[in-house]
């Protein structure tokens, strides 16, 4: 058969138009392969594809939302992991301690770990120690942290020789009691009796033969009277080694008061009132250190930055 040849337009032939040829059969290849490719389930029940990531070892890409088992981390994690372990540590043995620290409290405040169950007195030499610690029993089986001075100062009270104590604590059961005696300044004489006295006016004892102390002349009771007090004053500002060659302190008034040294002679001290007493011991140890103590003299410092001496019985 005769294929028809070309249109002729005026005589001439119009131009051929390109052929466009589809290859159908390479598509549905393509197509094909990529659908054998692709499993079921990878994509997102929101049908969006999972990320690119990093490709583990056997060639797969990890799961989304999940870390490896050795994944690295980074310096500043460890330093911050490490310093709150650290603060975590801290926190825990501090509030132990506390604990613990409560808990011993306690147990030695309200239990019978630390009662007292001894009473040890000493510093009794006038005062009758089994008398003193009859007066303290009240403090057995009282904790020792729970010791109470003001207790122990209320059992002392009717001791009029005591003038202080300390208390000491001796774990687990013992408590220590060490008391200070007054001790004896002088003698006064009170209806036609020799006593021993404090500083304080408070009565000590009787005083015997062998006592050395220095004797006021006073009319009645010391406790409260202006003349022992004076004495007193002059008694306390003089030197130890000085205080015991006082034989006698005449005091008057406070303005006036006078003493005499031990021995046959008896040397006359004219002391005046309590003013510049540190002053005038040491003049008057100086003029007693420079005199015979066989010469009638009487030394008076009653103005300290002139002292006289006066010769001659009296």
């Amino acid at each position: 058969m005769k294929r028809p040849g070309p249109a002729k337009t005026g005589g001439k032939a119009l131009p051929k138009a390109p052929a466009t040829v589809t290859p159908i059969a390479a598509k549905r290849a393509q197509k094909a392969a990529v659908a054998k490719s692709a499993k079921p389930g990878k994509a997102s029940r929101a049908g969006i594809a999972p990320r690119p990531g990093k490709l583990s070892r056997s060639g797969k890409a990890p799961k989304p939302g999940k870390v490896g088992l050795f994944r690295k981390i980074s310096p500043e994690t460890k330093r911050f992991v490490a310093a709150s372990r650290r603060r975590k540590i801290v926190a825990l043995s501090i509030s132990g301690s506390f604990g613990l620290l409560v808990m011993l409290i306690l147990a030695t405040m309200f239990t019978p770990l630390l009662a007292v169950q001894n009473i040890e007195v000493t510093g009794t030499h006038r005062i009758d120690r089994v008398t003193v610690l009859k007066a303290l029993n009240n403090q057995l089986g009282v904790p020792l942290p729970m010791v109470n001075t003001k207790a122990i100062t209320d059992s002392l009270a009717p001791f009029a020789l005591v003038d202080s104590f300390s208390v000491v604590s001796l774990p687990p059961h013992t408590l220590r009691v060490a008391i200070s005696e007054r001790q004896p300044i002088c003698i006064v004489t009170v209806a036609g009796i020799d006593y021993l006295y404090d500083p304080a006016g408070i009565r000590i004892g009787t005083a015997s033969s062998a006592d050395n102390y220095p004797r006021i002349a006073i009319v009645g009771d010391p406790k409260g009277s202006v003349e022992f007090s004076a004495a007193i004053d002059v008694l306390l500002a003089l030197p130890a080694d000085l205080l015991g060659q006082i034989a006698t302190v005449d005091a008057k008034s406070k303005d006036d008061v006078s003493m005499r040294l031990r021995g046959n002679v008896g040397q006359r001290i004219v002391w005046g009132d309590g003013s510049q007493s540190v002053l005038k011991s040491k003049v008057l140890a100086a003029l007693i250190k420079n005199q015979q103590k066989t010469d009638y003299v009487t030394f008076d410092v009653s103005s300290p930055t002139a002292p006289v001496v006066r010769y001659g019985n009296f």
